[in-house]
């Protein structure tokens, strides 16, 4: 019996309404990461010196690392990773075993205000392997002219020689990218009257060898448009 159906390719129609496209959302990541590597900031600066410098307790009072330096340290080929401390994607290998710091940035959710307006949440991940959590204070005012004055006492006596690594990326990459805007999409803010799912967190990973912080950006984005075929 032969079959005589003949099928129509099938093509939908669009609701009359212009809606949120999200067209830029897939750049949050990479604008992010280009930031770090290109700011001239002490608190882009503390944290290439953590990520370069896997175990090394005086990497606070390192010298800086070079852009170039930097951007080779940003996972962006695909392949071997272990070489790699800044990733734009969750972090998802069990397997991880390096002493080192790393940070992971995605888009981790959409959270719809109405058709034509989103809360978007971008999450930064700071990951510390256990046995390299240590890191000494670059408080020493006089070698340091950007130390921070509240670690030592009124004298110039430090009082804070020790630090906590993954507190020192949660610090500096709160300061770095807090109130940031990026081009095409918005703020990336700390703010629960925003979205009140922004703001950090401790985790721990891997059967607790590594622990961090997930730090929650709150953005709100709106890229309206009546069909798909969305102009840039």
């Amino acid at each position: 019996m032969s079959n005589n159906t003949r099928s129509t390719p099938y093509k939908g129609e669009y609701m009359e309404d212009s809606l949120n496209r999200f067209e830029n959302i897939d750049s949050i990541e990479w604008k992010i990461v280009s930031h770090l590597i290109n700011s001239e900031t002490k608190h882009a600066d503390n944290i290439w010196k953590i990520l370069a410098h896997d175990t090394d307790i005086d990497a606070l009072s390192s010298a800086s690392v070079p852009k170039q330096d930097r951007d080779k340290l940003v996972f962006k080929d695909n392949g071997e990773e272990t070489s790699k401390r800044v990733f734009l994607q969750p972090f998802v290998n069990e397997a991880w075993s390096e002493q080192c710091s790393s940070v992971y940035i995605y888009v981790d959710e959409i959270i719809p205000q109405d058709k034509a307006r989103a809360n978007v949440i971008v999450t930064v991940e700071v990951i510390v392997h256990a046995e390299a959590s240590v890191i000494r204070s670059n408080a020493d005012q006089i070698s340091n002219p950007n130390a921070n004055p509240n670690d030592s006492d009124k004298q110039g006596n430090i009082v804070v020689t020790r630090k906590n690594r993954a507190t020192v990326l949660l610090k500096s990459l709160i300061a770095e990218l807090n109130g940031l805007f990026l081009d095409g999409i918005g703020y990336l803010v700390l703010d629960q009257t925003l979205d009140k799912k922004s703001g950090a967190s401790l985790s721990l990973w891997n059967s607790r060898s590594f622990y961090g912080y997930q730090i929650k950006f709150a953005t709100k984005m709106s890229g309206v448009s009546d069909n798909p075929d969305v102009g840039f």
